[in-house]
């Protein structure tokens, strides 16, 4: 790294969030470029939303490649594209800017990330019923990819049902069947054999109780997704304690994430090192967490 850094010519790469402290985006993206010989250095800044749209045209100026984006700017990254993909414009979010000759181009690559880490878990069956837990910018990219894999049955809980009936109704011409809204409440009853939960917002995230009532019982063969990486959320360690299988965001962040570096550095997304990042964040996990313990 030493090496790269006394380069003239080093281009950069951005994580763009508030707060971004957190993130091992940094970690896994400069793994993967230098297992490419690449003479690009990844960096995470903090950006407070009244100067996020100034600091990507600054970006821009400097001639940076691009940057990824996380919350709370996603919908803000989105607005100020001069162009963006399909799935950028069908989910309203953008968390891969990428810069070229002035002009910004924008991708979500977040639902597709997260549907290749479920092949992890569920292999390549597609579940019968997905319960989306939140409308946020997180599940927008959630649902669009349910819909797009031909989910059966999508039923999107919210404490606000205002917003989930209008995520809903924005993606209704996507979902080929049945997509429902119901109150969080509900959730016990919704729950089902062989369904699939996505927890898309960020409650556990700094160990608070879920919003979820549990049953008794999980279903056979129900799994839970959640979008939270790094840290064992309590509705996680509820589910398990009943039997259920678990998987958190650490898949999710690995394919985004290579699917950006696709994008930005323009080879095709079986050339990027998938794997060393996997394996790059899962040890990083595993030292956080035993640092953890030790504290304890």
């Amino acid at each position: 790294m030493e090496n790269i850094l006394s380069r003239a010519d080093l281009r950069t790469l951005w994580l763009l969030g508030h707060p971004v402290r957190h993130s091992m985006s940094p970690l896994i993206q400069n793994a993967a470029l230098r297992h490419l010989n690449q003479a690009i250095i990844y960096q995470a800044a903090d950006v407070s939303v009244e100067d996020f749209e100034s600091a990507v045209h600054g970006l821009v100026a400097l001639g940076a490649i691009g940057a990824n984006v996380t919350v709370p700017h996603k919908e803000a990254a989105f607005r100020i594209c001069h162009q963006r993909t399909p799935r950028a414009e069908a989910i309203g979010a953008c968390n891969v800017l990428h810069f070229s000759q002035g002009r910004i181009l924008g991708d979500n690559t977040d639902g597709s990330g997260w549907w290749r880490g479920l092949t992890d878990i569920l292999g390549r069956t597609v579940p019968e019923k997905a319960v989306v837990v939140g409308a946020g910018g997180a599940a927008r990219a959630v649902v669009y990819t349910l819909a797009r894999n031909k989910v059966p049955e999508i039923v999107v809980l919210n404490r606000t049902l205002e917003r989930a009936e209008t995520l809903v109704r924005e993606f209704l011409p996507y979902a080929l069947t049945r997509c429902y809204v119901r109150p969080l409440e509900s959730f016990p009853e919704q729950l089902k054999p062989d369904c699939l939960v996505v927890q898309t917002t960020s409650a556990g995230l700094d160990g608070g109780s879920s919003p979820l009532t549990l049953p008794d019982r999980w279903p056979a063969g129900a799994v839970l997704s959640e979008l939270i990486y790094g840290k064992e959320t309590p509705l996680g360690k509820a589910v398990k304690a009943l039997g259920g299988k678990v998987q958190d965001g650490l898949a999710m962040l690995v394919y985004q994430a290579a699917e950006s570096l696709a994008l930005w550095l323009d080879r095709p997304l079986q050339e990027i090192p998938a794997e060393l990042m996997m394996k790059t964040a899962r040890q990083r996990v595993s030292v956080v967490r035993s640092e953890h313990q030790d504290s304890d």
